[in-house]
């Protein structure tokens, strides 16, 4: 077998709810899939007269959105402090923990918490955490 390629299954997503010298690492309770750091650096024109063609230097990195599926229960903690940030605002540091050990760590703020549910299903929510900061990764230990 040739692929390196890493399963889901083990993924943990957790909020520092510590401090930044001692963290306490808490996870989000019934997650079920996770999207991310799609963003990417703006483009800065550096056109002159004496370009032949357009030119351009990248800005700053954007890395946009993180969004997360949870099978909500706001008597979970975890859930309960995802709605409580929506509504101060607060930016927290968040760690993405991969199936191999691979760690993501960034700060985010909570954007929306819309909540679904429908007939043969559990109640649902899916979170969308605006990343603000670069992303620090650490490689998983093969």
């Amino acid at each position: 077998m040739t692929s390196t390629a890493i399963g889901s299954q083990g993924t943990k997503l957790a909020k520092n709810t510590g401090t930044t010298v001692a963290p306490v690492w808490a996870a989000i309770k019934n997650l079920s899939n996770f999207n991310g750091f799609a963003g990417s650096a703006s483009d800065i024109d550096v056109t002159d007269f004496d370009s032949e063609a357009k030119e351009s230097r990248p800005g700053l990195q954007d890395w946009d959105t993180v969004s997360f599926d949870i099978n909500l229960n706001m008597k979970e903690a975890s859930h309960a402090a995802l709605l409580a940030d929506k509504k101060t605002g607060v930016v927290a540091p968040y760690q993405l923990t991969l199936s191999d050990g691979t760690t993501i760590v960034f700060d985010a703020y909570v954007k929306s918490v819309p909540i679904t549910a429908g007939v043969d299903n559990v109640v649902k929510g899916t979170v969308v955490i605006k990343v603000t900061g670069d992303i620090e990764v650490t490689p998983g230990v093969a």
